[in-house]
C-alpha cells in the first residue's frame, strides 16, 4: 500500500501543477489509451502472434520508462520498488540530475532490489539504468550502444574494468556519452577495482584509431588533436573498448595483448571523440555537481588540465572557413556567405521555436522555392541547423528587376510570378529567430535590425500607444517621433549602414540633382547620365528603397519620397529641388550623418545578417524497407526479384528458415503457433543443424537447439488457408503481395500471410518490427486556427478545444487556439508525389479494422469513412534510434510536409526541430502487430523499436532543451538594448519553461507567441529540390539562384560543388569500381569475382557489374560545365581534367557525335 501511495503521490504532485483544462485533457487521453490497449489485448489473446499479450508497456513517468527499457535486458529489474526508489531520488535531488543516475546505479550494483549472476553483471545493470536515466529512457544506447562490461589485468595483476561500446552509442548524444564513462568509473571505485594503466602503445593506438576512423570511415563531429587524444588515453581510469564495426584494420599499433581486435571500432571512436573529448568541460561541470551532493568520485581531476589544453587549441585556430558552407551538397543552394543573407530578427511565430525559425513566404518564392516550410537550413550562427516555417508579419525580400526597378515583395504569388524577371536579390528578408534558442546555445546576442516591435516598446515606454504598430502611416510615425521623442518608425528608415561613405557621397550628388514633383522624387537617369550617377543608383538599391526606372528618370512614389526626405531632415511636403548645406567631409559614418541631418533619431535598420545554405529538404512519406514488403514472411528466391508472394504461390513451394512447430491434432509440422488447418495451439519443436534432426530444447551432442529450421514449405497450402481464414475469394487477392527474402530475427519468427494480403489491399508496407510507419520532418507549433487544420469547430470542441488562447469561446474558424501537448497535425501535401498522410492513415485504420474483424474475429474499432473520422484517433510518434514512442492524438491536417506537433512532444522524443525526422504510427497497429520477436538479432536491432510508450508528457521529464523554450508575447525593451550591445544571452530574463516549472505553474497554457501569421500553409510547401528530376537541373537551378543573390559568391559556390561533392563522388566511385563485386541479373546472387564460365552457377543467368560506367561519370559533365561558366581556381580545373583522363584511360574516350546546328543557338 505504501509503495502504491508513493507513485500516486508523484502523479498527484505533477497533476497539481496543471490547470483544470490540462488535467481534463490528460484524463480523456488516458481513457482512450486504456480503451485501445483493451482491444489489443483481446486480439493478442487469440494466439496468432509470437507473444499472447501486448509487448509494448505503457509508462506514465520517466522512472517507469527507464526501468522498463532496461528490463528488456535484465527482466529481474522490472519491479515497482525500483521505480518508486527512482521517484524518491528525484524528489531528493531533482529530476534529470546526474546525482539520481549515480545513486540508482550504485544501489542496483549493490543488489538492493534484485540479484544477479555475479558482481560484474550487477555493475553492468547499474550502469545501464543510470545511463538510461541520463538519456530520459527513450534511446537505445543503454541497451545497444553500451554493450558489455569485462575485466582486464593491470601490469601488477589487479583487475580493472573494460567498458565496451558499439555504433548505437551515437543515439545517446555527446554529453550522455561523457556521463556513462564517469558513471562506470564511479562504480569501479565503489567496488575496489584497479585503475586502468595504459601502455605507450595502447595510448598511441587510441590516437591512431581516432584518426583512421575520421579519415577513412566518416567524419567525427569533433576530432581531438593528437596531443588531446594522447592526454585522454594516458589518464582515463577505465579502458574503453568496442566491437569492430568496419572491415578496415587500424593503420598501426596492431596485435596489442589487451586490445581485442585490430579492426576499427566505431563505438570506441564515437564515445571518445564526440563524447569525452568534445564535452569534457560540460561533463566536468556536471560531475562537480554530483560531488557537491556527497558522492565521492576521484580520478577525474585530470579533466581540468585537458580542458585547458582544449581551450588552448581553440584560441589558436586559424581556419576561419565556415563549417556550414564546407559541407555543401550539389543542388542545394547557398543563400548567404558569412555575414550576408538573411537579416537577423528576434521573435517566435506560432510555428517556430525549439530550433525552428520563420521567414516570409515571398522569401521562399525568390529562392526559386528551394526553401519551403519544413526545409532544413544550415546556418552560420547561433545554431548549426534549423527548420524553416512561415511568418508573413516580418519583412520579405527586396529585389531589382532586369529593367532596373526595385521592389519590396510582400506576396508569395507575386514573387513567384516575377522570379525569372529578377536580376538581383538585394535583401533576402528576415529570418525570425527565437531568443530561447540563442539562450540554449549559451551564445552572445546577435545585433538585430530596428524593427516594429522594438519601436512599439520604445513608444510604450515613452507613454504612447498605437493599435497596430506594424501599419503606422508616415504622418503618424512623424507625429509619434515628435511627440514622444522616439526614433522614426522602422517602416520609414533604410539600410544606411550597408553603403560605403564613398557611395553615400555619390548618392548625395544625385539627390541634389533631383526634384520633387507632386510628391514624387524624380532622379535624373537618361542614357547620358547613367554613368555619372551609377553610384547613386546603386546606393538607392542597397538602401532598399523601392523605385521605378523610366526613360528619363528614376521615380520614387509618394510614401518613399516622404520617408527619404524625412531621413534627410526635409519637410514631408517639400516640393522642387533639393539642396543640402552641410559639411559632409567632416564625417565617415553614413548613419551618423543621417542622424545629424534628420530631425528624428534614425536607428540601424540592418543589424546583422547571417549566412546559410540549404540542408535536407522537407519529408513526409510512407516508410518502405528494401523491396517494399507487405508482410514479414520469407519467400526466398522463389518470389523472384520482386519478392512476390504471388509468384511463390505459383511456384508452389518456398525454401527458407521457418519457425518449427508441430500440431498434435493434425499430426504434422507447421510454421505457425496456431495451426492453420485446425485452429488448435501447436507445440514448439527444436532442431539441431549439426545433427540434422529434431531434438529436445538442447542437443545432447552440440549443446544447441534452434526453434527454427530450414525447410521447404507448401506455399499453395499456406496461401489457400490464409484466403480461407479471412474469407477472401481469388478475385479479392491483390495482384502483388510482397514478402521478404528471409527473416533476420534470432528465431526467424514471421507474420501470418493474412496480414500481407490485407496490407497489400490497402497499399501499406511493413517495417522490420511489424508496424507501418510514416516518416516526417519535425516541425513545432504552439497555436493554430481551425481553418488552417481543416477541422470543424464542432469536432474541435468535442476534443476539448472549447476556448481560444485569449479565453474566449470557440465560435469562429479564425480564432487562435493553443495546441495541447500530445496533439499532432498530419501532413497532406499534393505536390511532392509521395503518399499523403491522411490517405495512409485512412488505409491503415481500415486495414486494422479488417484485421480485427476477419483475422482476429473481434469487432472493428476505427470505422473510418472520411479523413475527418481520423480526428481524435491515437497514434505513436518516435524518432530514429529511439526505443520509446510517445502517444499522440490526431487533431487535424496541414499542407506542410512535416510532423507539426507541440514542442513538448518533440522534446519527449529527445529531439529538437533542427531538421530531425520522426515517424508516425497508429497506436492500435503498434499494439497488435509489433513484436520484439521480429527484430533483427544483430547489433542495433532494437534501435527504432517501440519497446515502451510514453502516455503522459511531463515538461520536467523530457529533453532539457525544452527548459529554454520561451513563453512570452513580446520581448522586453532592455533585451533589445542588450542585443544592440551584443551582450551574452544569459544576461536576458524572460519567461521560459524552466521558470514555469520552478513556480509550479502549468507550462502547457498561456505559451504565447511574438509574431502571428495569416496561415502557416501558405508559401512554398514542396521544395523545388524535390521536384526537379535530375541533378543537372538541380545544379542549374542552384547556380541560377546564386547569380541573383547579392549575398553569394558564385565562383566560390561553383568551386565547392566541384570540390566537396562532384570530385569526391567521381573518385569514390572510381575506387569502388576497382573493388566491386558482381551479381546475377536473374537471381541477384553476389560474386566477389565472376565465375570462370561467365554465367551464374545457381541459375545460369548473366553476370553484370554492380557499379556501372554511368554511375561513375554522372557528375563529370556538370562539373566540366561549372568550370567553363564560372571562375573556379585552376587547381580544381586541373584536378578535374586529370580525373577525366583517368576515366577515359579505363573506359575509353567517347566517340564524337555530330549534332544539329540549333544545339549551339
Amino acid at each position: 500500500m505504501g509503495d502504491k501511495s508513493l507513485r500516486e503521490k508523484k502523479l498527484e504532485e505533477q497533476s497539481r501543477e496543471l490547470s483544470d483544462d490540462s488535467e481534463r485533457y490528460f484524463e480523456v487521453l488516458n481513457k482512450e489509451i486504456e480503451k485501445t490497449y483493451d482491444v489489443a489485448r483481446k486480439a493478442r489473446a487469440r494466439g496468432l502472434d509470437p507473444i499472447d499479450d501486448v509487448e509494448v508497456p505503457l509508462a506514465l513517468t520517466m522512472a517507469a520508462k527507464v526501468i522498463r527499457l532496461i528490463s528488456t535486458v535484465y527482466s529481474q529489474l522490472d519491479n515497482e520498488d525500483l521505480i518508486d526508489r527512482l521517484l524518491e531520488l528525484e524528489r531528493m535531488h531533482g529530476a534529470l540530475e546526474w546525482t539520481v543516475a549515480f545513486k540508482i546505479a550504485e544501489e542496483i550494483a549493490k543488489e538492493k532490489y534484485c540479484k544477479f549472476e555475479d558482481q560484474l553483471q550487477a555493475i553492468d545493470a547499474g550502469i545501464r539504468v543510470g545511463f538510461a536515466y541520463i538519456t530520459i529512457g527513450v534511446v537505445s544506447a543503454p541497451i545497444e550502444g553500451y554493450t558489455e562490461l569485462r575485466t582486464g589485468k593491470t601490469k601488477d595483476g589487479k583487475n580493472y574494468l573494460k567498458a565496451f561500446f558499439s555504433g548505437p552509442i551515437r543515439s545517446a548524444g555527446t554529453t550522455a556519452g561523457c556521463a556513462v564513462l564517469m558513471l562506470t568509473d564511479y562504480l569501479r571505485q565503489l567496488f575496489g577495482y584497479a585503475r586502468y594503466d595504459p601502455t605507450e602503445d595502447e595510448c598511441k593506438r587510441l590516437v591512431t584509431e581516432l584518426y583512421d576512423y575520421h579519415e577513412r570511415v566518416t567524419n567525427l563531429q569533433y576530432l581531438p588533436t593528437e596531443d588531446e587524444a594522447y592526454f585522454i588515453a594516458k589518464n582515463i581510469p577505465i579502458q574503453i573498448c568496442g566491437d569492430p564495426t568496419e572491415k578496415k584494420e587500424v593503420s598501426n599499433y596492431k596485435d596489442l595483448p589487451r586490445v581485442e581486435t585490430d579492426f576499427i571500432r566505431g563505438g570506441f571512436c564515437l564515445i571518445l571523440g564526440e563524447g569525452l573529448a568534445q564535452k569534457a568541460k560540460k561533463g566536468l561541470r556536471l560531475l562537480k555537481g554530483v560531488q557537491k551532493n556527497g558522492l565521492e568520485i576521484r580520478d577525474w581531476d585530470w579533466l581540468e588540465d585537458y580542458v585547458k589544453l582544449h581551450e588552448k587549441r581553440d584560441s589558436g585556430k586559424t581556419d576561419s572557413s565556415p563549417t556550414y558552407i564546407k559541407d555543401l551538397v550539389a543542388g542545394r543552394p547557398v543563400f548567404g556567405h558569412p555575414g550576408k543573407g538573411f537579416r537577423f530578427r528576434y521573435g517566435r511565430s506560432r510555428v517556430a521555436g525549439f530550433s525552428a525559425v520563420s521567414m516570409h513566404p515571398a522569401t521562399m518564392a525568390v529562392t526559386g522555392d528551394f526553401i519551403a516550410s519544413g526545409t532544413q537550413l544550415k546556418i552560420e550562427k547561433p545554431t548549426k541547423g534549423c527548420v524553416v516555417t512561415l511568418c508573413d508579419s516580418i519583412d520579405g525580400p527586396i529585389v531589382r528587376l532586369k529593367k532596373g526597378d526595385v521592389l519590396k515583395l510582400e506576396d508569395y504569388d507575386e514573387a513567384k510570378e516575377i522570379y525569372n524577371d529578377i536580376d538581383e536579390i538585394i535583401y533576402l528578408g528576415d529570418i525570425l529567430f527565437p531568443l530561447g534558442d540563442v539562450v540554449n546555445r549559451n551564445a552572445d546576442l546577435i545585433k538585430p535590425g530596428y524593427v516594429e516591435e522594438w519601436w512599439n516598446l520604445e513608444l510604450q515606454n515613452a507613454g504612447g500607444r498605437v493599435e497596430d504598430f506594424y501599419n503606422v502611416s508616415l504622418n503618424q510615425a512623424v507625429e509619434f517621433s515628435e511627440n514622444y521623442k522616439i526614433p522614426l518608425h522602422p517602416g520609414y528608415i533604410y539600410y544606411w549602414t550597408q553603403i560605403s561613405y564613398e557611395y553615400f557621397l555619390g548618392f548625395l550628388d544625385w539627390i541634389q540633382h533631383s526634384r520633387v514633383n507632386n510628391g514624387k522624387l524624380l532622379f535624373p537617369y537618361n542614357s547620358s547620365e547613367k554613368e555619372r550617377f551609377k553610384r547613386g543608383k546603386r546606393s538607392l538599391e542597397l538602401l532598399g528603397i523601392p523605385h521605378k526606372v523610366s526613360v528619363e528618370n528614376v521615380v520614387l512614389e509618394r510614401i518613399e519620397t516622404g520617408a527619404l526626405l524625412c531621413n534627410f531632415g526635409f519637410d514631408l511636403n517639400h516640393e522642387g529641388e533639393i539642396h543640402m548645406d552641410f559639411s559632409f567631409k567632416d564625417y565617415s559614418d553614413v548613419l551618423e550623418v543621417i542622424n545629424e541631418l534628420s530631425k528624428y533619431k534614425i536607428r540601424d535598420k540592418a543589424g546583422e545578417f547571417i549566412g546559410s545554405r540549404m540542408g535536407r529538404p522537407e519529408k513526409a512519406k510512407l516508410r518502405k524497407l528494401t523491396g517494399s514488403p507487405n508482410v514479414l514472411f520469407p519467400i526466398g528466391s522463389e518470389g523472384g526479384r520482386l519478392r512476390s508472394v504471388n509468384a511463390a504461390y505459383e511456384f508452389g513451394s518456398v525454401r527458407s528458415d521457418f519457425p518449427f512447430y508441430y500440431c498434435s491434432k493434425c499430426q504434422k509440422e507447421t510454421i505457425y503457433r496456431i495451426c492453420e488447418a485446425c485452429g488448435e495451439r501447436t507445440e514448439q519443436r527444436y532442431y539441431c543443424r549439426m545433427c540434422g534432426k529434431e531434438v529436445e530444447k538442447k542437443c545432447s551432442l552440440h549443446e544447441n537447439g534452434n526453434s527454427f529450421k530450414q525447410m521447404k514449405i507448401d506455399m499453395k497450402h499456406y496461401f489457400e488457408k490464409a484466403k480461407e481464414k479471412i474469407k477472401y475469394r481469388r478475385v479479392d487477392i491483390p495482384e502483388l503481395i510482397k514478402g521478404v527474402r528471409g527473416t533476420s530475427s534470432g528465431n526467424h519468427d514471421l507474420e501470418h500471410l493474412e496480414k500481407g494480403i490485407l496490407r497489400a489491399k490497402y497499399n501499406l508496407c511493413v517495417n522490420k518490427d511489424g508496424t507501418t510507419r510514416y516518416d516526417v520532418t519535425e516541425i513545432p507549433i504552439s497555436h493554430f486556427k481551425p481553418k488552417e487544420i481543416e477541422v470543424s469547430i464542432e469536432k474541435l470542441r468535442s476534443l476539448g478545444y472549447e476556448r481560444d488562447y485569449l479565453g474566449k469561446d470557440l465560435v469562429d474558424e479564425n480564432q487562435i487556439l493553443e495546441l495541447k501537448p500530445h496533439d499532432i497535425l498530419l501532413p497532406c501535401n499534393n505536390l511532392s508525389g509521395d503518399e499523403r498522410a491522411d490517405d495512409v492513415f485512412m488505409n491503415l485504420s481500415n486495414f486494422v479494422d479488417e484485421l480485427l474483424e476477419r483475422f482476429y474475429e473481434i469487432p472493428r474499432f476505427f470505422n473510418v469513412n472520411s479523413r475527418e473520422d481520423l480526428v481524435g484517433k491515437l497514434g505513436v510518434c518516435m524518432a530514429p534510434h529511439n526505443c520509446a514512442g510517445v502517444i499522440c492524438r490526431i487533431v487535424g491536417f496541414s499542407k506542410v510536409q512535416g510532423l507539426i506537433a507541440s514542442p513538448y512532444l518533440h522534446a519527449a522524443m529527445r529531439r529538437d526541430c533542427d531538421g530531425d525526422e520522426a515517424a508516425i504510427m497508429l497506436l492500435l497497429d503498434v499494439l497488435i502487430n509489433f513484436s520484439k520477436k521480429f527484430l533483427p538479432s544483430h547489433r542495433g536491432g532494437t534501435q527504432d523499436a517501440p519497446l515502451v510508450l510514453n502516455g503522459k508528457i511531463f515538461a520536467r521529464e523530457v529533453d532539457d532543451q525544452i527548459l529554454d523554450f520561451e513563453l512570452v508575447d513580446f520581448y522586453p525593451l532592455d533585451f533589445y538594448e542588450k542585443s544592440e550591445k551584443r551582450l551574452h544571452s544569459g544576461d536576458v530574463e524572460i519567461d521560459m519553461v524552466k521558470q514555469r516549472i520552478a513556480r509550479r505553474e502549468d507550462p502547457y497554457v498561456n505559451t504565447g507567441f511574438t509574431h502571428d501569421t495569416t496561415d502557416f500553409n501558405l508559401g512554398a510547401t514542396c521544395s523545388s529540390y524535390k521536384t526537379l528530376p535530375t541533378m543537372k537541373e538541380k545544379v542549374e537551378a542552384q547556380m541560377k539562384l546564386c547569380e541573383k543573390l547579392r549575398s553569394v559568391d558564385q565562383a566560390d559556390v561553383a568551386r565547392l560543388i566541384i570540390d566537396r561533392h562532384f570530385m569526391r563522388d567521381l573518385k569514390g566511385n572510381l575506387r569502388k569500381f576497382s573493388q566491386q563485386s558482381f551479381r546475377c541479373s536473374n537471381c541477384n546472387e553476389i560474386y566477389r569475382r565472376p565465375p570462370l564460365k561467365g554465367r551464374c552457377v545457381k541459375c545460369n543467368g548473366n553476370i553484370i557489374y554492380t557499379i556501372a560506367y554511368g554511375s561513375i561519370v554522372k557528375y563529370l559533365e556538370p562539373a566540366l560545365d561549372l568550370t567553363k561558366n564560372y571562375d573556379v581556381p585552376s587547381y580544381i580545373k586541373q584536378d578535374l581534367e586529370l580525373t577525366k583522363r583517368y576515366i577515359e584511360s579505363i573506359f575509353g574516350k567517347e566517340t564524337e557525335k555530330q549534332e544539329a546546328l540549333e544545339r549551339w543557338f
